[in-house]
This record gives structure tokens, C-alpha cells and sequence, in this order.
């Protein structure tokens, strides 16, 4: 189904004006051409003003007061009602009658049925079905369209993957039917009053297990369930999604059957990684993995559901892409540019790849990924010792912590690691507590008054003061005397180096790193109350110290890139 003809032209009418009333607001100044010039700009500048209109949604409000197009109060409600837009990628699953179906790719998989405009969306799309696309649906007169632009990608789906889709689709229509209004919110779930019915009354327990003894039941579960059927890159993703929901306050894990999370687990990293195609390998039915756990099909996605939208996960999502099809798929490495336009990020400068990576936007950096692969390989000899620590930033809540792993070296090479993992920048003195004794570097420790007396950091090898049997212990180190940031290192023990991993590497971790000479704890907390409230009476003076901080935003990727890296010998203090 398709617009009327004048229903069609009042779409194109109403978004032409507010458009043009964006890109005036945009460049700080009237614009000469008329409204219904923006419909002959070049596809790439409608884009970019279309992305500045999504980052300026209240621009609706202060076109509607001023109304320069001189709009009726039924146009002007059409107008109002925008703000209530859909923008992102969508599957483009099947043309039907009435509207072609959009399929979001995201945790929630909300299937849209789309009206369009002059043409049949499937004609504008003019790639085969399923189609990844990029569009912003609009409410008009209790239906959905679009806003005139759909962006294609060259990506073309095996059957697995589309049946992937068919599944999503099938789930999203059970629990929600197809979407064809704007707003919409997801219905309250309903109690499942059949298998209540099923499900014998037992006497109520109370749940005495602590979050890590859960947390190793169900890894267990999922580690046997990959290494038989899957790989050890399923199993290591498995892993470290069980372990986020397990870091979550309060955890999941703690509610519900651990056989059904390891499941739901299982079946998220799969979803991700389309194991239903056959092209894939391995590759299996989801259902298969349902049967596994001897839970149903229904339970099995809902938990699936629920994970995706907890840790708001999508289809293509490099954090939980298996690695060894991260340069095969080119969704990872397409992204938008500053114009709105989808470009592949690995032929940019490696300046933008850099920024990409920085905000978590693609897995690695393509330009030193390729740098590095015609240099000799770290050594991982087993003639050197592997050690694991937890760091943990003293007196933080929440916790600012990471888990690093490093080779055996001098303990000024871990005070670089420390650096460069948790993000400070060397720029003060440091010294550890380790066993009751002060180690650091004379030169630096000396003051004049009297010999430095503890051992020295830049000639002390770690595995010269940790146990051999690998027991856990626990040290010190502080940075910055003035500040005095205090950081809790816990030893977690000597796993075997890995073949072809390279040391050192930040495993994951929680929070940014505070800005350097915040004023320590105390200063760091005033900091943050500054930087929370706008209106607070040293809100901008904090943000012209120090610029835009997100105290809860931590890339592991970027820490592990920035460890390997190194630290400049002109960031040491001399």
C-alpha cells in the first residue's frame, strides 16, 4: 500500500520545510533558497542535514513556534508528531501488501510495517530481500513511512542468516504483531498461565549462592556445552558475556534457572554470529541448543530476548563477533561519516580508525593491525612467566578496576602497565607496597635527605617477589603522592601463555580513569556532582578544565591497543 498522491505530496511538503528550517538553524543564518530547495540537494547533503536533525529533536518545537512555512494546525500536529521518530538499520524482510517489513536491528527486534511513499519499498530498496538499510520512520496520519531516504549496504545474507531473520521476525510478530503506528511501547508481558499450570507448587527457597559461585556454574555449563559442539572462540565469548551479566548490581544470574541462562548465553552469541547458517562453521540450530539445556524453544529465545536488552546487544555487534570473522564482515567496518554517508572505516586515515576505535566503534585499528603484521610477533616462550592482576582503584564506588595480563618483567615495566591500562598518563611519582616493602625507582624517589632504602623498580623482576606456586597475594601501588590514588593489585595467579596472543592485555574492566590532578577521591567526587548538573555553580568551569567526561565509559579494546602500544619514553618523568 502506498500514500495517496496528496498525501504523498504533504509528507514531502512538511519534511522539505522543517528540513530547511534545520540546515537555517545549522548554519547560524537565513538560507536564501525556498523550502523545496533541499529536495534537489545531493543525497549526501540531505543526509547530513537529516543527521543534524536526529542529534536536534527539539529543533520540532521551535520550527513549530515560529512556523516560517506558514503551516496549518493540522500540518504543524503532523509536524509535532515526528518526535516521536524511529532512526537506526533495519532488516528489509518482505514486501507485503499493505507495507514492507522492517526488521530493527537491535536488542528488541521490533518488526515495522512500513507505508510507502510513491514507490513500493522493495522498488526503492532495488536490492534482493532480506536487505540491511538505514531510514527514519515517521507517524503520519496512524500509519508509519520513511522520510524519503534509505541507504543500502552491500551485504548479502546465506540462508542461516535468513532464516535468522524469519526466526527474529516470527518472535517479534508473536510478542508485539507488526508495528504500524508511532509511538509505540512494548506491551506488559503476560504471565505464561498454561506452563503454570504444568509447573508443580514447591515450598519457597531462598537463594544462598553468592553471584561467583553462580557464575561458575553456568560458565561451566557453557564452556562443556562449546568445547563439544562448538569452538573455543564460542567458548571465550560465552565466557565474557556470562561474566557481564554477572557484573550487572543486581545480577540476573541470581534469578531464574542457571540452565536456562547458559542457554539463553549460548543462544545470544549464536544469534549474533548467525549459527543457524550453514555456511558458517560450526553452525547449528538454535532450537538444538535448547534441546541441550532441556529447557523450550519459547524459554530459550525469551531468555535470549531478555540478555540482548540488558546488555544491549545487536545483530552485527563486533563485541560479540567471533574474532576470526571480524575482517570478513563488512558490517563491523561500516560506519557513518560526519556527512551521514556510510563509508568503510579500514580505507579512511588511520587518524579516523583511531577515533572509530576510541569510541568503541569497530574492534581494532585496520592501519596497526596491518603495521604490525609485517613485524616479528611478541614472544609468548613459555621461558617466561605469565601473571594475571585485578586492579582496583582504592575508595571508587562504583568500582574503577581492570584485569590485566602480563609477561614477566621489571616492576617499573608494571608500573607502565598499570599506566596504560587504566588510562593515567605517568605524569607523577609512583612507588608499590609489596610484602611490607617499598619498591620504585631511586632516581626518581630520592629526595636529597637521605638514601632511598626500598628495592629498586627498574631492576626488581616481578616474579622476584610473587609466589612461584601462583598463591594469590595482594600489593600496593600508589600514584600521585598528592593525589594519592591508591590502587589495590590483586595477584591472580600464572595461567600458560596462549600461542600467537600477544602480551601485555587488558582482559576487561569497569569505569574511566579519573582526570589527572582532579584532587584525589575527594576532589574526583566534587568533580563528578560539577559535571552531572549543568547548573551547578562550577559546572563549565570543569568543562573547560578537562572537556566532555563519561565516568561510566571504558573500552577494553582501546586499553589492550594502548598497552601493547606502550608508553612514550617522553611521558616518563625525568
Amino acid at each position: 500500500m502506498l500514500l495517496s498522491r496528496q498525501e504523498a505530496q504533504l509528507v514531502f511538503k512538511l519534511h522539505c520545510a522543517l528540513m530547511h528550517f534545520v540546515k537555517e538553524q545549522i548554519q547560524g543564518a537565513a538560507v536564501v533558497e525556498s523550502a523545496a530547495a533541499y529536495s534537489s540537494l545531493p543525497p549526501e547533503k540531505r543526509q547530513e542535514v537529516v543527521q543534524a536533525f536526529l542529534g536536534r529533536l527539539d529543533l520540532i518545537d521551535v520550527f513549530i513556534d515560529a512556523n516560517p512555512a506558514r503551516l496549518s494546525e493540522e500540518e504543524l500536529g503532523i509536524v509535532s508528531s515526528w518526535r516521536h521518530l524511529v532512526a537506526g538499520r533495519f532488516i528489509a524482510l518482505r514486501q507485503f501488501k499493505k507495507h514492507m517489513v522492517l526488521l530493527a536491528c537491535d536488542a528488541k527486534s521490533t518488526a515495522y510495517g512500513v507505508t510507502g511513499l510513491v514507490d513500493p519499498m522493495e522498488r526503492v530498496i532495488r536490492k534482493p530481500l532480506p536487505a540491511m538499510v538505514q531510514t527514519v520512520l515517521l507517524p503520519f496520519r496512524g500509519k508509519i513511512i520513511y522520510d524519503g531516504i534509505v541507504s543500502t549496504f552491500n551485504v548479502t545474507f546465506g540462508p542461516g542468516s535468513r532464516r535468522g531473520f524469519e526466526e527474529d521476525f516470527r518472535t517479534a510478530k508473536a510478542n508485539n504483531g507488526i508495528v504500524t503506528s508511532l509511538p509505540w511501547e512494548a506491551p506488559a508481558s503476560k504471565p505464561d498461565v498454561d506452563n503454570r499450570k504444568l509447573r508443580p507448587i514447591r515450598a519457597p527457597q531462598v537463594r544462598t549462592a553468592t553471584v561467583h559461585e553462580v557464575l561458575k556454574q553456568v560458565v561451566t555449563m557453557t564452556d562443556a556445552f562449546c568445547q563439544t559442539h562448538l569452538n573455543e572462540e564460542y567458548r571465550a565469548l560465552c565466557q565474557r558475556l556470562a561474566e557481564k551479566l554477572a557484573a550487572k548490581r543486581p545480577s540476573p544470574l541470581l534469578r531464574g534457572e542457571l540452565r536456562t541462562w547458559a542457554c539463553g548465553v549460548i543462544r545470544t552469541i549464536g544469534w549474533v554470529n548467525f549459527l543457524a547458517d550453514r555456511s558458517q562453521s560450526p553452525h547449528m540450530k538454535l532450537p538444538v541448543i535448547d534441546q541441550a539445556f532441556g529447557v523450550g524453544e519459547s524459554t530459550g529465545q525469551g531468555k535470549a530476548k531478555a540478555i540482548r536488552q540488558l546488555l544491549k546487544i545487536h545483530q552485527f555487534d563486533h563485541r560479540w563477533t567471533l574474532p576470526s570473522r571480524w575482517e570478513s564482515n563488512p558490517i563491523i567496518w561500516t560506519l557513518q561519516d560526519p556527512n551521514g554517508l556510510m563509508i568503510d572505516i579500514r580505507r579512511q586515515p588511520v587518524a579516523m580508525q583511531r577515533a572509530a576505535f576510541k569510541q568503541g566503534l569497530i574492534p581494532y585499528v585496520p592501519a596497526d593491525r596491518t603495521a604490525a603484521a609485517v613485524q616479528e610477533p611478541i614472544s609468548t616462550s613459555t621461558s617466561r612467566r605469565l601473571f594475571q592482576f585485578k586492579i582496583t582503584l582504592r575508595g571508587t564506588e562504583p568500582v574503577i578496576w581492570r584485569r590485566i595480563q602480563v609477561l614477566d618483567d621489571t616492576l617499573d615495566k608494571l608500573h607502565e602497565h598499570v599506566q596504560t591500562a587504566m588510562g593515567w598518563t605517568n605524569s607523577h611519582l609512583h612507588h608499590f607496597f609489596i610484602q611490607g616493602r617499598r619498591c620504585g625507582d631511586p632516581e626518581l624517589l630520592e629526595d636529597g635527605l637521605e638514601p632511598f632504602t626500598g628495592l629498586d623498580s627498574t631492576k626488581t623482576l616481578i616474579s622476584a617477589l610473587l609466589p612461584a606456586d601462583s598463591a594469590p597475594i595482594s600489593f600496593e601501588y600508589h600514584y600521585d603522592f598528592g593525589d594519592s590514588w591508591v590502587h589495590d593489585v590483586h595477584f591472580e595467579g600464572s595461567p600458560p601463555p596462549q600461542p600467537g596472543v600477544a602480551y601485555p592485555k587488558c582482559l576487561e574492566g569497569e569505569r574511566a580513569c579519573p582526570p589527572e590532578d582532579v584532587g584525589g577521591i575527594g576532589g574526583y567526587a566534587e568533580y563528578l556532582e560539577a559535571m552531572a548538573d549543568p547548573s551547578h555553580e562550577r559546572h563549565q568551569e570543569m568543562l573547560d578544565w578537562n572537556g566532555p567526561f563519561n565516568p561510566a565509559a571504558f573500552n577494553p579494546h582501546l586499553a589492550n591497543h594502548v598497552m601493547q602500544e606502550g608508553m612514550p619514553d617522553w611521558r616518563k618523568m625525568v
